[in-house]
């Protein structure tokens, strides 16, 4: 019966049977019913177990083979509770099952693989592990493994990589020989148990061990006391213990490990600087290299001093790095870095302490193989929270077990012949000087909340290439720098700086990558017209501006710089680009992103790199959708599109507020040139009818009053610039006549300008009498203007003379505005046939009988009587001070 409940599918075959039979007597048919369910039963449950047995392996788990120097497989975070199905006799090397769903180790990989990730599932039973005898890297962190079980693995003598971390959660010690069968294990990762001996889990000498990492970050470590005897066994190159919560080294418990090259006992918060003496002593033999302790001193709590009797027999050492960061460290006894600290050192980091101004500082240039130094995160503000360390001396400074019998410096606290040096600095800039180790090249002096306007700076020895100081409040560099010529990185980032001279990148001609982001330096570069800010620096690679508040950039202001592959200026208030940078033939990217740019012409495309290889991004402007942009839309379309960085987002933006991507590019084109189209022909006929209109009006009136606009032109700069001696204008005239003439008439002109001086008037003629150094015209007018007479001598010759015409028009327009319309011209006309050739405009001349008639030389008597007669009206017309008499030719 219990069978059939079993196996409903019994039930099922009896009632189909009883039907058949119902006509046999009634034993016979009992008897025969039973014997059939029986075998079909049986049938059953054989197909059952056969499917059951089978259904081992799945074939849809997706893995990702790939096959670079050897197969592997990746079937991890697949959600898997039954591995996938492989071939026993395949040559993959490697698989990865992390992250799934097993609850005990595959029993169906190839027996030939090596690498094996079995971690984060939930695997207890490893039975299975002993058929990969060929397996050297093992990880099985975070599953339920018990101690006692995975005991019983043996014979895993390829083995050299373990990582059992997140097992063993019940256990608070190792049992004995729980590795002993691991004989090549080179690397092991493990649970820090609080009563666990490392010791017990190898019976004899395991020398091939030289990695041991029991750190809790990764992992969980309990560890609060450390002993001489629980590394006897081994011969250690690299020891974790960092977040074990150390509160004690016994001196002498690493003492055995003679090759040990990296020890982090770091974020131990109750070992305090004691547990640093206690590692110098056992490491003065070794061959450390690498020594961390971070966070040894709880978050909260009076500022540490590190002390001379903390870091003895560090010198007797090789170590090249030394890690002290968050220690609330405040003050460096004078002399452990001098003669404690190796001068083998290479990287020193004391971060995220409270150092403050002291002797110490000066001593860092003994350090002499010094190549980085970290200084970042100086009095940096932690959360207020104590991390479960609520009484500080007893647990940052004083161990449990020496707290009756310490001394004064093994307490942490400070001795009475120390005094803190004071910050304060001046309100004028001070000259600072510096001197580093020769070899240090790279400062990290990030987060260090410098408040002080740097002057002028000078380093001694200085061979640094990369300056990392961000996030300070220097807010003024002046300058000038010496010393220090060989910079190539300098981030300067995020300072609050508004005022940076050229002279601190005078020297700087090695600079290759400038970050002078997060600063408040428009108002200088934006009036740096010839690219001396940077002028430098030829060999600058990377500039970054970006958040400066800079509204404008005058053209030049990169001239200088033809080698920059990356200039970021985004996040920035600027609303034209009128910077040339077709010289930078290297740029790659330039980021013009979240600025305030609605358009961009052709005249601004024009001054962009043309070569394939840049980039740009216009990202966050709001990029107006009009037709000014269209010849801006129609390049992006013309060009490659991948060349403008993340163009999808970037959005345009119509006058009715409606926006559209510009992935909507040839969409946004479509609509521009329909709504273009139809007033761009109008547009330009309308401008080119009213400029020609305005421009042949303009002309027509200057055409007509030209003489009258000259004449204003050289009266008004007579009056604006009377300092000029040569120029300035006399209350008096300063000759009685101005003779103009042509030049065939000089002969005629000089022996009139005689026979004149000789009668006692003052005559002036250009060829004798205009001032040297002076403009032609200026000085015409400055002749007619100081003469009370102007006499045009008037042939054929004066009329094609554009200088005796300008001399005529001039006199016209003095007597007409000058001497309120009082006619001081007077016309002789040496030729009388002139009178036919002369133009309308000089007719009024001859009608007003202001002229005389040279006589001609055809009868000598009359000849010489009219002469007469022509020397004395001259002489009357030109010392007649009224200037209207009419002169009448008497021949």
């Amino acid at each position: 019966m219990s069978h059939f409940l079993r196996n409903p599918s019994c039930l099922l075959v009896q009632t189909t049977k009883r039907r058949r039979y119902e006509t046999l007597s009634t034993r016979t048919k009992s008897q025969f019913q039973w014997m059939n369910m029986e075998i079909i039963c049986i049938i059953l449950l054989m197909i059952t177990s056969y499917v059951h047995a089978e259904v081992t392996c799945t074939n849809d788990a997706n893995c990702l083979y790939s096959y670079a120097t050897t197969l592997s497989v990746d079937c991890s975070s697949r959600d898997l509770k039954i591995p996938p199905c492989f071939n026993k006799t395949s040559d993959i090397v490697a698989i990865n099952l992390r992250n799934n769903k097993f609850h005990h180790v595959p029993d169906n990989m190839p027996r030939n693989i090596e690498f094996l990730d079995l971690s984060h599932n939930n695997i207890s039973d490893n039975t299975s592990l002993q058929k990969y005898k060929r397996l050297r890297h093992l990880n099985l962190d975070c599953n339920n493994i018990k101690a006692d079980s995975f005991q019983n693995v043996t014979r895993m003598s390829n083995l050299q990589f373990l990582s059992l971390k997140g097992n063993f959660k019940d256990f608070d010690g190792y049992p004995n020989n729980l590795l002993a069968g691991f004989v090549s294990l080179y690397h092991l990762r493990i649970n820090g148990l609080p009563q666990g001996n490392f010791a017990d889990m190898f019976p004899n000498k395991a020398y091939s061990l030289k990695i041991l990492d029991v750190s809790g970050f990764d992992g969980s470590c309990s560890i609060s006391r450390l002993n001489g005897s629980m590394f006897d066994k081994f011969n250690l190159t690299h020891l974790n213990l960092s977040h074990c919560n150390l509160m004690h080294i016994e001196k002498g418990s690493v003492a055995s490990q003679r090759h040990l090259q990296f020890l982090d006992a770091s974020y131990n918060e109750r070992l305090g600087f004691r547990g640093f003496q206690s590692i110098a002593h056992d490491l003065q033999n070794s061959t450390i290299k690498v020594l961390k302790l971070k966070k040894v001193h709880c978050t909260f709590g009076l500022g540490t001093i590190l002390l001379l009797n903390h870091t003895a027999y560090l010198n007797k050492t090789l170590l090249e790095e030394l890690y002290l960061d968050s220690n609330r460290l405040e003050i460096i006894e004078t002399g452990v870095i001098t003669y404690h600290l190796p001068k083998s050192l290479r990287f020193l980091s004391l971060g995220d302490n409270k150092l403050d101004n002291g002797i110490y500082v000066l001593e860092v240039s003994a350090l002499q193989n010094l190549q980085t130094l970290n200084v970042s995160f100086q009095i940096f503000s932690h959360n207020n929270y104590f991390e479960g360390c609520y009484d500080y001396h007893q647990s940052c400074h004083i161990s449990p077990e020496s707290k009756m019998n310490t001394n004064e410096g093994e307490r942490g606290e400070y001795p009475r012949y120390f005094n803190s040096v004071s910050s304060g600095f001046s309100l004028k800039p001070p000259k600072f000087t510096f001197y580093f180790p020769k070899n240090l090249t790279t400062i990290l002096a990030n987060n260090m909340k410098l408040q002080f306007s740097v002057g002028e700076l000078f380093f001694g020895q200085c061979n640094i290439t990369h300056i990392h100081f961000q996030n300070n409040f220097i807010y003024e560099m002046n300058g000038p720098t010496s010393g220090c010529n060989k910079l190539m990185y300098i981030d300067f980032s995020n300072n609050y700086c508004r005022n940076f001279t050229p002279h601190m990148l005078k020297i700087q001609t090695q600079l290759k990558v400038l970050n002078f982001s997060r600063n408040d330096l428009g108002h200088i570069f934006q009036n740096d017209n010839k690219g001396e800010m940077l002028g430098s620096n030829l060999k600058l690679a990377v500039l970054s501006l970006h958040d400066n508040k800079i509204t404008t950039l005058p053209r030049n202001v990169f001239i200088n710089n033809s080698m920059i592959k990356i200039l970021n200026v985004s996040h920035n208030r600027l609303d034209t680009w009128n910077v040339d940078l077709r010289h930078m033939h290297q740029l790659q990217l330039f980021d013009l992103s979240y600025n305030l740019i609605s358009e961009l012409n052709e005249s601004t495309i024009d001054l962009l790199p043309k070569h394939t290889q840049f980039n740009i991004s216009f990202l966050g402007n709001p990029l107006s959708c009009v037709c000014k942009n269209l010849f801006f839309f129609n390049w992006i379309h013309n060009n490659d599109l991948s060349r403008f960085i993340r163009l999808s987002e970037t959005k345009c933006v119509y006058n009715n507020g409606s926006s559209l991507p510009l992935r909507n590019l040839p969409e946004i084109l479509d609509i521009l040139r329909k709504d273009c189209s139809s007033y761009s022909v109008i547009i330009i006929l309308a401008s080119s009818f009213i400029c020609i209109t305005t421009s042949f009006i303009v002309y027509r009136i200057i055409y007509r009053y030209r003489w009258k606009i000259l004449y204003l032109y050289y009266l008004i700069k007579r009056v604006i610039f009377p300092e000029n001696k040569k120029t300035i204008r006399k209350k008096f005239y300063e000759s009685d006549v101005f003779i103009s003439y042509a030049d065939k008439q000089r002969g005629f002109v000089v022996n009139m300008a005689k026979e004149l001086e000789n009668k006692g008037f003052k005559v002036r003629i250009h060829d004798r009498d205009f001032i040297p150094g002076v403009d032609i015209a200026e000085n015409i007018t400055i002749a007619i203007h100081s003469s009370r007479r102007i006499i045009l001598i008037m042939t054929s010759d004066f009329l094609k003379s554009q200088w005796c015409m300008f001399e005529l028009n001039m006199a016209r327009m003095e007597s007409l505005y000058s001497r309120e319309g009082v006619n001081c011209l007077l016309i002789i006309l040496l030729e009388k046939s002139v009178v036919k050739e002369m133009p309308r405009s000089l007719l009024d001349i001859i009608e007003s009988k202001s002229y005389l008639e040279y006589p001609d030389d055809n009868d000598d008597n009359d000849s010489l009587q009219s002469l007469s007669v022509f020397w004395r009206n001259l002489e009357d017309a030109v010392s007649d001070t009224e200037h209207n008499q009419e002169i009448v030719n008497d021949g």
